[in-house]
Formats: structure tokens, C-alpha cells, sequence
């Protein structure tokens, strides 16, 4: 037997994507980031850019926007032509040439200048240098090790003659070099102990240039212990082009207590603790003060000063902004184990505010000409204090950070940071755009983070309506699909929910966040007009959706149960609007299941011929609105005949506007009938309880079975009570213990169609 009225929607419209439950964004997608690592010349440190997805290790050359470190070896070549060589020549000659390649009819301009110029020492140099790269590269493609005997000879042979040319070499310049050839040929082949000797005969740490290093990285191999951990630490932080390698090698068994007994000079501990920062994803500040206490000239202190920044900028803007847990999680057991909601969320940023003012302390209480790279400690120093609320003091340092660093591209990221403290450093209830950062909300609208925080800004000082309008500006990037730049957040109605939404656009976000109230302030803006260019830009997304918005404060009328105000707002709308939306051919933003198919007073899924239809009309928001407002006076009117019938029908109504019913879209813009419990209702929209319950049908079909007349109509009002409560069509207890003569009547939806047509 056909379940009476059982009507199950589970979609996903293309008004609203926010769930309950299921996939939520992590990682790189939610992590925020306004203080950006391009912006301060440590490319080469990119493998250890604060990196969510890979716990802070990221090894993508060819990254959007990246600007690759130019290999030393690449650099000396340069300088050895005198600067009359173009960079790319010399790379193009490192990367795409061979041994076959170098003659004196070559158009690489690298060779041409060395042929030109009887630089015979370089391209014996180079020629032997092609030869090792072809036995290696020879070798390594030979995966399953068929001329492993033959590979082995010919590079015994050729480490040999590279020995003797080593020894036989004059040219200091060039000794070292092929020194350095035979040091990675003997790694290679496995002859350590050449390797060894090689590197301790022709370099020592008087002359630590690129070529000490790349041997120090393959000398590294044969040590252990700290002996070896001081090393990694020391290429690391010298060596760009085996800074990667170091950590990748040699970090599984770094064990900072052991390799500090090994640092034997103030550099090499202060390397040591910079190894050691970049392998924490957690707080590293007592280190970064160790670097600046033995080397303040360090240049990877400025590196992992950024870091710690990056770090701060997760912990207290992601979830700050988005309502989500920070992108990397150090003590993340203890967070899966307390409930997280809005609440714990402001928290927990809260208190790694307090972080961000040890960090902002340490920067302020040091000399910042004494380090490497003041630009970053000064940017940073300004961020901190945006981070920790010091405004006031923020705009006075960004003002001396622009006449300090006049034409610098950071001045992009320390305008947005200007932009953010202008806005959060209004009155609560007072908040504006500000004159002063409109234009830089155009000149930045398409970096959707800094955007988002900036509305959220604004809401969180009670602007609504201009926070909402900068979230907007979001969905105008999404034409090319979503990517990792795109903005997710999660929110709720109340902080102690631990149920939390998670929202791509504007529109699913005031549709359950916000009361009618909040919503009719935006939509009487609208009436205002727009004269400037800035309102037409920030106010286009809405502008375009102006009805889509109409209907929903409309909706949220509903909700709450302001007919007039509803009937009103529904009113505004043209009648296009209606037509090219909740109709079966999908001609508005709405599918066919939008579409009112059924009269809510009259008809119930799955039964046909339910009440004769009194009031035939075309059924939309508006029209339904219209009658229950029509009805409810009917029925609460004395002198009206049959104000049952009128009860009767309201009832109909509010159940088709629950989530069984067949105008759910009276309420909601998507719908399913899942339940999630009484916890649930009390943090969804502000009418779950009663979307889910049904309260007002069954209030009204028990003011109909009050005003009944009849037995019939009588037994009928109790079923529906029933079937309201229960969403079962089961034996009604009522209509059993009241009215025993319809039980049987009533026991089916198939004997509805005809136990009303008397009536």
C-alpha cells in the first residue's frame, strides 16, 4: 500500500550548495594567507613555504606567480663571461645541450662567446663536464640494471681521469670544479672513500661558495650522527639549490640536543635551530630568538620569521574569518575531541592572538637594521599589530613603511592589511566602506580572501549589508570553476552550534544565517539607487539577483510568520519573475522540481481528488500568501460560515509548506526530509521546529475538528492530527477511541479520494 503523503526531496540547487553534512574543504582550500612569501625574494626557500596540504613542504618549481632562484653555477658562468652573456643562454646551454652540441659553429651565445674568445680551459671544462652528465643520466635510465657491470667500468674510468686532471690542474678556478665533478661521479658510482678524499684535498671552509656546498651536500653522506646533522643545517641555510635536498635526506634522524654539541661556531648553532624551525609546524619563536642571538644577519631567520607569520595568519584568520579549524592541525587530537562550534572557534583565535603579541613583542624589542632583511621584519612588525588589534598603531607604521619603501611590490599586501584596520577600527554599529580603501577593494576585488575578510569585517561591527555586499564580489571570479583561491566558510544561527553550514555564495549564506530584518535592509537599498562607480561595481551581484533577493525576504517572512510583510514584499516582484521561475520548464534559476504542481490547500502527494478546489487560481509564492492571509481572516471571523472548512484548509497549507509537503519551496530553496533531531532544530533556520514538526497544521486541523459539524469531518480532522505528527499513515488512535465507524475509512490513502466528496 502507497505511504499517504510521503514526499521525499533531496536535491542540490544552483542557489544552494550549503550542507548539513558531508564534504567539507581542508587544507590549502581554507587557509588564509594575506602576508604572501612571493613578495620577499625567498623563492629559494620555497620548498618550506607554510604549505598546508604537505604539512609545510612544498617542492612545485613551476608554481603560478613563482619566480625560480637562478642556480649559482648558472651565476658563476655569467660572471666568468664578464655579464656578456645573457642568463637564459647559459641555462639553455646547463639544461638542453649535450657533449654532441659543443663546436664551434654552435648558436647557443654561451659557446659562441667561449669559441670567440679562446676560452679553451671552459670547454675542455665543459666538455667533460657533458661527458659525466651523459654516463649518469646513461646509467640511472637503465632501470633494471642490465649493464650495471659495464655502467660501473666506464665510470671507474672516467673518475679516474677526472682524479688525474684534478691533480694536474693549475687554474684554481677550474681545480675546484673538477674536483667537484669527480665528487659527484664517485657518489654516484658508490666509491665513498674517493668522494671523501677529493672533497678534504681541494675544499675547506676558508672559501665556502656554491661548489663547497654542493660537495658538502655529497661529503655529508659519508658522515653520521651530529657531525652530519650540523652539515644538513649548514646547506640548508647556505646553500639554496641543496637546501631541499638537505632536509630531505637528512631529516628522519636530526635530533636538535645532538646536533647542537656538534656546532662549533655561532653560525652553525644558529643553523641548527633554523633546521630545526622548519621542520615545526607548531610554534617556533623561542628558536627564531636563539637565530637572532648567535647570527642576526641570517638570511633564513627572515625566511622563518615569514613562516611563523604564515603560521599566526592560519591560526587566527582561518578560523576567525571562515569558522573553520586552522588548515594544519599540531594538536589535533584534542580538537577532534571537543565540540566545535563558533564559539571555541572566536576562542581558540583569541588566544593565538596572544601568540601573535609574544612574536609582535621580540620584532619591537630587537634592532631590525641588524638582521639580513629588515623589510621583512617591518612588514611583519605591522601585520602583528593588525593581528592583535593594535590599530591605531598599525596606521602610523604603515604610514612610515610607504615612504620608506616607495615602488616596492610588498606595498600591495601592506594596503590590503590598511584597508583591513580601517574597517575593523570602527565602532561597533558604526562601520562604513571608508572612503579611503574603495579604491583598493577595485584594485583588489578579484583576491577573494582578502575580500571575504574585509565583509566580515564589516559584519562583525554590525554592517550586514555592506559585509554582504563584499562577499558577493566573490561569486564574480567563479566563471573560470572553482579553484584553491575560491572561498568556503562555515557558519551558524547561534556560536554554541556544533552543527556547522559550510557556504560558497552570498545568497545560501543569508538565506540561513540571517532574520527578515537583516535581509530588508539590502533589499531597500536597492530603492536608493547607485550613482557612484564604486557602488555599481560592489553592488552588481546583487543588483543582478535584486528579485532572487526580493523572494527570499519574502521567504524569510514566511518563516517567521509576517503574512503582510510577506504579501507585501511578494508584491514588489514582476509577475516575469513568477513565470520564469518555480514552473516545470526551468526558465529562471529554478529546476522543474521548484515548480508548484499541486494547490497546497486542496492537494496532497499521491492523492488525487483530495477537496474539490473552491478557489482555482494559479499557484505561486504570492498566490498562496494571498489566500493565507484570505482564509486565516475567514477562518478567525465569527460571522464566516464554515469557518471549519477555512481551519481545514489552512491545516492543508502549513503541512504542504513542511518538508513532506508539496510547496516545501514556500520555505525553503532546497529540501529534505532527513531529521536530524531537536539539537538540529534549534540550529538550523529560525523555523526548523516548526518545518519539521508541523505545529501550526495541527493546531489548525484541531481548530477544524472544534468547529466541525459533522462526525465525518470530525474523524477526518483527527487522522490528519495524527498523520501531521507522525508522517505515517497508520491506524489513527484518535479516529479508533473517538469516531470507531471511520477507522476503516481512514486506514488507507487510497479511500481518501472519495471520503471527502461529500462534504
Amino acid at each position: 500500500m502507497k505511504q499517504f503523503l510521503v514526499f521525499i526531496v533531496l536535491l542540490a540547487s544552483s542557489f544552494c550548495k550549503s550542507l548539513a553534512c558531508g564534504y567539507s574543504p581542508y587544507g590549502e582550500d581554507i587557509r588564509y594567507c594575506l602576508f604572501k612569501p612571493d613578495y620577499f625574494g625567498y623563492s629559494h626557500y620555497k620548498a618550506f613555504y607554510y604549505n598546508a596540504n604537505l604539512w609545510g613542504f612544498d617542492y612545485d618549481q613551476n608554481p603560478n606567480n613563482y619566480k625560480p632562484h637562478v642556480d649559482a653555477n648558472i651565476m658563476d658562468w655569467y660572471y666568468f663571461t664578464q655579464e656578456k652573456v645573457s642568463l637564459d643562454a647559459i641555462e639553455d646551454f646547463n639544461t638542453n645541450l649535450s657533449l654532441t652540441d659543443i663546436h664551434p659553429k654552435s648558436t647557443n651565445a654561451f659557446l659562441a662567446y667561449l669559441y670567440q674568445n679562446k676560452k679553451t680551459e671552459a670547454i675542455e671544462y665543459l666538455k667533460i663536464a657533458k661527458n659525466c652528465e651523459a654516463i649518469n643520466n646513461f646509467f640511472t635510465e637503465d632501470t633494471w640494471e642490465r649493464n650495471a657491470v659495464a655502467n660501473n667500468k666506464d665510470r671507474s674510468i672516467l673518475i679516474q681521469k677526472l682524479i688525474r686532471i684534478t691533480e694536474k690542474q693549475k687554474n684554481p678556478y677550474f681545480k675546484r670544479k673538477y674536483a667537484f665533478l669527480t665528487i659527484r661521479l664517485a657518489y654516484y658510482a658508490g666509491k665513498m672513500e674517493v668522494l671523501k678524499t677529493v672533497f678534504e684535498q681541494n675544499f675547506n671552509s676558508s672559501t665556502k661558495d656554491y661548489l663547497y656546498n654542493w660537495g658538502l651536500f655529497f661529503y655529508t653522506f659519508t658522515k653520521s650522527g651530529g657531525e652530519l646533522m650540523v652539515n644538513a643545517a649548514n646547506l640548508m641555510a647556505n646553500c639554496p639549490e641543496k637546501n631541499y635536498a638537505s632536509y630531505y635526506y637528512f631529516h628522519v634522524d636530526f635530533k636538535i640536543q645532538v646536533a647542537l654539541q656538534y656546532a662549533k661556531t655561532k653560525e652553525e648553532i644558529a643553523n641548527v635551530y633554523a633546521f630545526a624551525s622548519v621542520q615545526k609546524v607548531d610554534k617556533t619563536l623561542d628558536y627564531l630568538k636563539e637565530i637572532y642571538k648567535k647570527n642576526p644577519k641570517s638570511e633564513i631567520l627572515g625566511f622563518l620569521l615569514l613562516r611563523e607569520i604564515n603560521k599566526i595568519e592560519d591560526w587566527v584568520y582561518t578560523p576567525y574569518y571562515s569558522n573553520y579549524l586552522p588548515s594544519t592541525q599540531y594538536n589535533l587530537w584534542s580538537d577532534y575531541n571537543d565540540k566545535i562550534t563558533t564559539e571555541t572557534l572566536r576562542n581558540r583565535s583569541e588566544n593565538d592572538r596572544l601568540y601573535a603579541q609574544e612574536v609582535l613583542n621580540f620584532i619591537q624589542s630587537i634592532d631590525l637594521k641588524t638582521t639580513q632583511n629588515p623589510i621583512i621584519w617591518e612588514a611583519a612588525q605591522i601585520n602583528l599589530q593588525f593581528i592583535t588589534r593594535k590599530y591605531e598603531d598599525c596606521l602610523k607604521q604603515i604610514t612610515l613603511f610607504e615612504k620608506t619603501y616607495k615602488g616596492n611590490n610588498i606595498l600591495e599586501e601592506i594596503e590590503k592589511i590598511k584597508a583591513l584596520c580601517f574597517t575593523a577600527n570602527q565602532e561597533n554599529g558604526k562601520a562604513i566602506i571608508k572612503p579611503e580603501i574603495q579604491n583598493v577593494i577595485l584594485k583588489y576585488k578579484k583576491d577573494e580572501r582578502f575580500i571575504f575578510a574585509l565583509g566580515r569585517e564589516l559584519e562583525f561591527k554590525g554592517n550586514i549589508t555592506d559585509g554582504i555586499v563584499l562577499i558577493s564580489l566573490l561569486e564574480t571570479n567563479y566563471g573560470n570553476g572553482y579553484d584553491a583561491s575560491d572561498v568556503e566558510w562555515q557558519a551558524n544561527r547561534i556560536n554554541t552550534s556544533g552543527n556547522l553550514q559550510v557556504f560558497y555564495s552570498y545568497f545560501d549564506y543569508l538565506d540561513f544565517v540571517y532574520a527578515a530584518q537583516d535581509l530588508q535592509t539590502i533589499v531597500t537599498k536597492f530603492k536608493t539607487g547607485f550613482t557612484t562607480e564604486f557602488e555599481k561595481v560592489i553592488y552588481g551581484k546583487l543588483l543582478k539577483d535584486k528579485d532572487y533577493l526580493t523572494d527570499l525576504l519574502g521567504t524569510k517572512y514566511i518563516r517567521e510568520n509576517e503574512l503582510d510583510m510577506a504579501l507585501l514584499t511578494f508584491k514588489s516582484i514582476d509577475k516575469k519573475y513568477w513565470q520564469d521561475n518555480y514552473n516545470a520548464w526551468e526558465r529562471g534559476n529554478y529546476g522543474e522540481e521548484y515548480s508548484f504542481d499541486q494547490n497546497p490547500f486542496y492537494d496532497f502527494k499521491y492523492t488525487q481528488d483530495f477537496i474539490k478546489h473552491k478557489d482555482k487560481f494559479l499557484v505561486t509564492k504570492l498566490a498562496i500568501t494571498q489566500h493565507l492571509i484570505q482564509y486565516t481572516n475567514l477562518a478567525y471571523n465569527s460571522k464566516t460560515k464554515n469557518r471549519d472548512y477555512y481551519y481545514f484548509l489552512l491545516a492543508n497549507c502549513y503541512y504542504n509548506m513542511s518538508d513532506y509537503g508539496n510547496s516545501w519551496m514556500m520555505r525553503r530553496y532546497s529540501s529534505s526530509s532527513s531529521y536530524y533531531g531537536q539539537e538540529f532544530e534549534k540550529e538550523s533556520y529560525i523555523d526548523e521546529i516548526e518545518y519539521r514538526n508541523k505545529i501550526k497544521a495541527v493546531a489548525y486541523y484541531k481548530l477544524a475538528f472544534q468547529n466541525g459539524k459533522t462526525a465525518k469531518f470530525k474523524a477526518l480532522c483527527l487522522r490528519m492530527m495524527d498523520y501531521a505528527e507522525k508522517n505515517t499513515f497508520s491506524t489513527s488512535k484518535r479516529v479508533t477511541e473517538q469516531f470507531p465507524e471511520f477507522s476503516s475509512d481512514l486506514s488507507g490513502c487510497e479511500n481518501l479520494e472519495n471520503y471527502f466528496k461529500s462534504r
